[in-house]
């Protein structure tokens, strides 16, 4: 300070030793430039008044500089409320600054990047759903059970012990879109009531085709001549292998209407049916259908009410048959000769096992016993 300038009174002392170190220089400098006022200050001085005369004389004390540094007003007594309001709002404003300096970009990005992956798990979504509806709908009747399985149509499929019966699901190719024909895929033996419609129904075996547009008859579709027997470790053939079965034989009885029945590979080679009791076999995928022939239905449909029946079937056909509507095993000694000779059975009811393998026997010169898993025939003493 100039020696001109009056000392500080000593309330102003006390008050300059709690600011800082910078603020004390300043009110310094401020207190030199007050030196040449008429009156020396006093315990009734204004501090506010003389600065507001300051700065309305010299407006660039008051002013904010241009590099953001404190300005004076930050320092003078009186505006430390003013100092804080001003640090507070800078610190509220970084955040908002920092946010406007992010690249708008990025949100929409994301945005763009969720709605991708939503689309995506959407077709997926589709898709599998798209091609479980695809999956045939499968129907079985296992050995020693049958089953009647309604079709979308209306129709009805009356399946027998060990039978298997597919289809598309509502008849459709695509969702609400029928196919051209109800087509269905059999795997045993079943009797058929078709509704009426104006697509054709098909149904599909290892061997044949047959044509329907309504009507009432029985297919079966079982292996038609005897299959390579393996010797068991006890000497003992099965009479159903369980593998390396060949295409069965189909066997359509017509019982009501009329259909048509072709080899599978030559569907232009067809017979119909039009007469109740007409029959046709088909021995394989591309054999002839026979001629229709006259049969006696019963035979075909003594299942339906829970008979057994063979017409003129090889030994080891029947037993097959027997397996699979007992649920059993049974199998054939090497001492059994002639296993392709015919068999005729007929029982119009319920029989129980042992009562049809006991007519068997009598009827071939056989013996049956009991084993672990089932029965098992052996040709009888010479001489009985």
């Amino acid at each position: 300070m100039s020696n001109d300038t009056p000392s500080l009174p000593d309330f102003l002392k006390e008050r300059l030793q709690e600011e800082s170190p910078e603020g004390r220089s300043s009110l310094g400098a401020v207190w030199e430039l007050l030196g040449g006022a008429d009156a020396p200050a006093t315990e009734e001085a204004d501090p506010d008044a003389a600065w507001d005369a300051l700065t309305e004389a010299h407006p660039e004390l008051d002013a904010t500089p241009a590099n953001g540094a404190a300005s004076a007003n930050d320092t003078v007594p009186g505006s430390k409320s003013r100092d804080a309001e001003s640090r507070a709002a800078r610190t509220e404003a970084a955040p908002e600054s920092r946010r406007r300096q992010r690249p708008a970009h990025r949100s929409r990005r994301a945005h763009s990047w969720r709605v991708a992956m939503g689309l995506a798990v959407a077709t997926l979504v589709l898709a599998g759903g798209l091609w479980l509806w695809r999956q045939p709908v499968t129907i079985t009747a296992p050995p020693g059970q049958q089953r009647t399985a309604a079709l979308p149509d209306g129709s009805t499929a009356h399946l027998n012990s060990g039978t298997t019966l597919t289809y598309r699901r509502g008849f459709q190719s695509w969702p609400f879109v029928d196919a051209a024909r109800r087509a269905v895929e059999l795997g045993g033996e079943a009797f058929f009531e078709v509704e009426d419609g104006d697509r054709p129904f098909l149904i599909e075996t290892a061997s044949a085709e047959v044509a329907v547009t309504g009507t009432r008859f029985n297919v079966r579709a079982r292996p038609g001549n005897a299959r390579p027997e393996n010797a068991d470790r006890d000497g003992a053939r099965s009479a159903a292998p369980r593998s390396a079965e060949p295409a069965a034989a189909t066997e359509v009885t017509l019982v009501e209407g009329r259909v048509e029945v072709a080899a599978r590979t030559r569907p232009e080679r067809r017979v119909v049916l039009s007469e109740p009791g007409a029959r046709s076999q088909v021995a394989g995928p591309d054999a002839t259908p026979t001629p229709p022939e006259r049969a006696a239905p019963k035979y075909a449909l003594a299942w339906r009410n829970g008979g057994f029946a063979a017409q003129a079937w090889p030994l080891t056909s029947v037993l097959q048959d027997l397996e699979r509507r007992f649920d059993t095993i049974l199998r054939l000694h090497d001492s059994v000769e002639e296993t392709r000779a015919p068999v005729s059975l007929y029982y119009p009811e319920a029989p129980d096992l042992e009562t049809i393998l006991h007519d068997l026997c009598t009827a071939r010169n056989l013996n049956y016993r009991p084993t672990s898993r089932g029965f098992e025939l052996f040709a009888a003493p010479a001489g009985r």
